[in-house]
């Protein structure tokens, strides 16, 4: 989330639609493609997704089209309505591992950064997780953590020390959406699990606290962290985005505690 809905999201998915039933500039599903070419390729992504922020505000490529899931976007790729789909590179390694037809590009696109929201209220928690990620960053942890993350399956870290009677700290986390490896919930450990969860366990032990979890939606998540029922969210959020949350008002975004790479998907050659 996985990531938040935009207000016109019904307008752009019917345009989308609309341009993929004209043919877009006719070209064909067998036409080759050249990688160094990519920005002049038909690109599906789903909607609010960061590949979607990245490529309409930032690239601004000419054949974009939103759609509403994964599960349209690859219909799309898979009748010839696109030519690739562009995702994060952890979601994109999931994909082929589900899908034997889908490949992923070995050139990056473009990159993206992880960020965490925290309550207006608790700037020192911001200054703490700030000083605490280039720590993080540079250690043979989070080295550990990419590795596990770019791989098909991603294997939790389930020896995280975790302080039972320090400062609680409430940390919002979305795992009914689609956000592995980000934050989902693990049946077999019976806790949440991901990247995001991952970082914000490492934050707390660092400094002592002890993590309370409030689970819901992305809206209430949203919400609770606005209001400063909770101190701090983590759900994939894309730095792309988060900057704007920030400028309105509604809560502080940290430094990023993890990159990725941008990436597109196509189908196998047959």
């Amino acid at each position: 989330m996985r990531r938040r809905k935009r207000v016109i999201c019904w307008l752009l998915c019917l345009l989308a639609a609309a341009s993929v039933l004209i043919g877009c500039d006719g070209r064909g599903a067998d036409t080759e493609l050249d990688i160094s070419d990519w920005q002049s390729w038909r690109i599906g992504t789903p909607l609010a997704w960061s590949s979607d922020y990245y490529l309409s505000e930032q690239v601004r490529i000419p054949h974009l089209y939103l759609y509403d899931s994964i599960g349209d976007c690859i219909m799309a790729l898979r009748f010839g309505y696109v030519d690739a789909i562009a995702v994060d590179a952890l979601y994109a390694y999931s994909m082929v591992a589900e899908y034997s037809d889908l490949v992923i590009q070995d050139e990056p696109i473009g990159e993206d950064s992880l960020v965490a929201y925290i309550t207006n209220a608790r700037r020192d928690i911001l200054e703490q997780m700030n000083a605490y990620i280039p720590k993080l960053k540079a250690s043979e942890t989070y080295a550990d953590m990419v590795e596990r993350a770019n791989a098909e399956e991603f294997v939790p870290n389930t020896d995280i020390p975790q302080a039972e009677d320090g400062e609680v700290l409430r940390v919002a986390i979305n795992t009914g959406g689609s956000g592995y490896p980000y934050t989902y919930y693990d049946f077999v450990t019976e806790e949440p699990q991901g990247v995001d969860i991952e970082f914000i366990k490492h934050f707390a032990a660092e400094y002592g606290y002890t993590i309370e979890w409030f689970d819901s939606s992305w809206d209430a998540c949203s919400l609770a962290i606005a209001n400063g029922e909770v101190d701090v969210f983590v759900y994939a959020i894309s730095s792309y985005y988060a900057g704007e949350v920030e400028a309105m008002g509604t809560c502080l975004h940290s430094d990023s505690y993890f990159d990725l790479d941008l990436v597109l998907v196509t189908q196998e050659e047959t």
